[in-house]
């Protein structure tokens, strides 16, 4: 019986070690369990609610080491971060980010040039498409302006002629301008 509890308490002390425990320890603990009870509380709770604490340590750890990797992954991006707002703000969501990067990847592929340098690219081509556009609105803006000033020029241009033949007929400009008057009078009447 002796070597049994000889061997019982190694057993213990090694299971006791392999927790980082001693044997002063189980004084602790027990004291602890014997008051616990007294107050009427239930070892096994007790020992799940230090599982669950234990547990909590253990997660408590993990979001820890999880926030010090995404701080030194965000410390890498702090000078894009603020600019995030502004992006935000314009109203540039994940899709429209997506279809920039799209096209500065093909400008890269196009012209043969690094992501930054197809950027710049990019940009420059939107400037050049930009007053591409603004000079065809121009262009047609004059087209309209000379349509008008055409069709202006061709009604004097016809007017004219008329005139000329009139005169050629022998009809002078004082006759004219007596008749032109006369119908002017006579379309008011009508």
């Amino acid at each position: 019986m002796a070597i049994e509890s000889i061997n019982g308490h190694i057993k213990l002390n090694e299971e006791l070690e392999k927790h980082g425990l001693s044997t002063d320890d189980i004084h602790k603990l027990l004291t602890v369990l014997i008051n616990a009870k007294r107050y009427g509380f239930d070892g096994k709770e007790i020992a799940e609610k230090l599982h669950d604490f234990k547990f909590l340590e253990w997660k408590e750890k993990e979001f820890k080491d999880k926030r010090k990797k995404l701080s030194k992954r965000m410390s890498k991006f702090k000078d894009v971060l603020p600019l995030t707002e502004d992006i935000a703000a314009l109203g540039i969501g994940i899709n429209e980010l997506l279809a920039l990067k799209i096209g500065i990847n093909e400008a890269a592929k196009y012209y043969n040039l690094p992501f930054a340098s197809a950027a710049m690219r990019l940009i420059d081509d939107i400037k050049r498409y930009n007053k591409i556009d603004g000079l065809k609105k121009e262009l047609s803006t004059l087209y309209m302006q000379k349509y008008t000033v055409n069709q202006f020029c061709f009604s004097q241009n016809k007017s004219m002629r008329a005139l000329i033949n009139l005169q050629s007929l022998g009809i002078t400009e004082e006759q004219i301008i007596s008749l032109s008057n006369t119908l002017i009078g006579n379309q008011s009447s009508l």
